[in-house]
């Protein structure tokens, strides 16, 4: 039997709801009311916890959560969450059948998932909600062709128990500068949705397409990144991030002039440095490409990180830090006093992007919740 793990270490991921319904509201003021506002949970809420942030969801009225898998929905679902529930991905038959007995909406990107689709609703005695997925450039999944749409339709009417409610797609460049692949998608998407009956719940943005391009909006955005505050350079509007991710300080030392820090000696003191070692490491999901790169908050005052990132611990310059101690806590990702870390500025670091920084935090990191607001 797998016993838990005691949590004793001051490090921890402190999750604010209460910011992300602040940015729910945003949005919903941005896109105007007749558009319908989905916050997509999947991948654990990217990072945020999706149980906690679906019932904040719920509370704050938000149409519709979207998955990227039925798991996903499942424990949404178990959670007592009553939203609609969209799933992204395409659905083996174990995963159709856990849509059907939770309640999740399907996507269709062909003609074999719609007798998937029959044939859960017949086990159950139910119907099934779906909405046909069009591939308009994206490339990953979705009907491409007049021909494969109508493939799907003539399917629909010989399986009565799917019962079609929407149709989407997926931008690949809805915030970059140039407009032109956007443009492409949505003639493409007009031609593929057209032989479609009238009424369908359409949607097509995502976050991108939410911030800049109003004439991809229809009936619904779907938003994920920007609800929990990093939204695409140049948005219009302002987030808040729902996150702040601190580690305890454990130690504290002063070093002399040529004497070396951690693994490989990739940095040696060129004066007398005082050196705070941080627990928290790559074992916990933070990126060991930060070495001699990244920074955390101490005091509210940036400390550079010195020497290569442990896997349990990393250490940093606290030298324009007066008495530190160890037991106090260091911002890794987030606001300390007047400074801020975001998870955007360490992915520009290391040359990735900020979902990755948000999901890479793992479970020796706990999180908590609070509906304070950020103090």
């Amino acid at each position: 039997m797998q016993s838990i793990m005691p949590i004793l270490r001051r490090t921890s991921s402190l999750v604010f709801l209460q910011n992300l319904r602040y940015n729910i509201a945003a949005l919903r003021r941005h896109v105007g009311p007749k558009v319908k506002v989905l916050l997509v949970v999947k991948a654990d809420a990217y990072g945020h916890g999706i149980v906690p942030c679906s019932v904040a969801a719920q509370e704050e009225k938000v149409d519709w959560l979207g998955v990227a898998l039925a798991e996903e929905g499942m424990q949404v679902r178990q959670a007592g969450v009553s939203l609609p529930i969209l799933v992204f991905g395409a659905l083996n038959a174990e995963g159709m059948d856990c849509a059907c007995e939770h309640g999740l909406t399907i996507p269709l990107p062909d003609a074999h998932s719609v007798h998937l689709a029959q044939t859960v609703a017949e086990k159950y005695n139910k119907t099934i909600d779906a909405h046909i997925k069009l591939d308009t450039g994206m490339g990953r999944i979705g009907a491409r062709t007049p021909e494969e749409v109508q493939s799907i339709l003539q399917t629909l009417v010989a399986c009565p128990r799917v019962k079609l409610k929407g149709v989407f797609t997926h931008l690949a460049n809805a915030d970059g500068e140039d407009r032109t692949y956007t443009d492409m998608q949505l003639k493409r998407f007009a031609e593929l949705r057209a032989p479609l009956p009238q009424g369908l719940l359409v949607h097509m943005a995502a976050s991108g397409g939410a911030m800049f391009r109003p004439d991809t909006h229809f009936g619904m955005v779907r938003v994920g990144t920007a609800l929990y505050g990093y939204p695409p350079e140049g948005s219009p509007v302002a987030f808040k991030p729902c996150i702040r991710i601190s580690a305890e300080i454990t130690f504290v030392k002063h070093i002399e002039p040529g004497e070396s820090v951690s693994y490989g000696c990739t940095f040696t003191a060129s004066k007398s440095t005082k050196v705070a070692t941080i627990a928290v490491g790559y074992g916990d999901g933070y990126p060991r490409a930060l070495s001699n790169k990244g920074r955390v908050l101490i005091h509210g005052q940036s400390c550079p990180i010195i020497g290569r990132v442990c896997m349990d611990q990393f250490m940093v310059d606290a030298s324009g830090v007066e008495n530190v101690q160890p037991g106090e806590t260091a911002v890794l990702i987030g606001r300390q006093g007047q400074a801020f870390i975001g998870a955007d500025e360490l992915a520009r670091t290391i040359g990735t992007v900020t979902y990755d920084i948000l999901l890479s935090p793992g479970s020796r990191i706990p999180k908590r919740y609070t509906y304070q607001p950020e103090e």
